[in-house]
């Protein structure tokens, strides 16, 4: 059971295509607009959004790394429930296909920059950075936490897509 006397708080994480995590933990750490915010049992309540970046719980110590994309955290009384875009563990995620999201973001950005109508310019801008923000979290994420052989392709695929900026 979760809740103040046992130290752990019920955490819930929904993306729109699945219920990415349900259980008691010990401790959440996210990316906000803020920075990096963490939360444990007997948290006040409070709202935040969310920014693309890695995240990490504590469950029955042992400490699980995951990114979590544009959404936002409700913490109210012993729940967190996390809503968000995406949120993936390190074993999810393919080296190349991080690689290549970066650069096709990259390149409309660099398209959408171009657009004379500011409006539509604006919300394209907007759209093509945060897809490379995901990307980039998701890289960082590989980098840190994934198995060798993800670490091992991440660090030459960096190099063959002349990705250089980091999170």
């Amino acid at each position: 059971m979760a809740g103040s006397a046992s130290n752990t708080v019920k955490l819930v994480i929904i993306t729109p295509y699945k219920k990415f995590f349900e259980g008691d933990v010990t401790s959440v750490v996210i990316t906000t607009v803020d920075g990096q915010m963490g939360f444990m049992a007997g948290h006040p309540p409070v709202i935040v959004a969310l920014r693309p970046g890695v995240s990490h719980l504590v469950q029955e110590g042992r400490t699980k790394y995951f990114t979590l994309s544009e959404g936002y955290c409700d913490i109210s009384g012993d729940l967190i429930k996390i809503i968000c875009n995406t949120a993936e563990y390190p074993e999810e995620l393919s080296p190349r296909r991080t690689c290549q999201s970066y650069t096709e973001a990259y390149e409309e950005l660099e398209k959408a920059k171009k657009i004379e109508d500011r409006a539509a310019r604006d919300v394209l801008v907007k759209e093509f950075e945060q897809a490379m923000a995901r990307a980039r979290a998701r890289r960082h994420l590989l980098e840190l936490y994934g198995s060798d052989h993800q670490k091992e392709r991440i660090a030459i695929l960096v190099k063959e897509y002349g990705w250089k900026d980091i999170v």
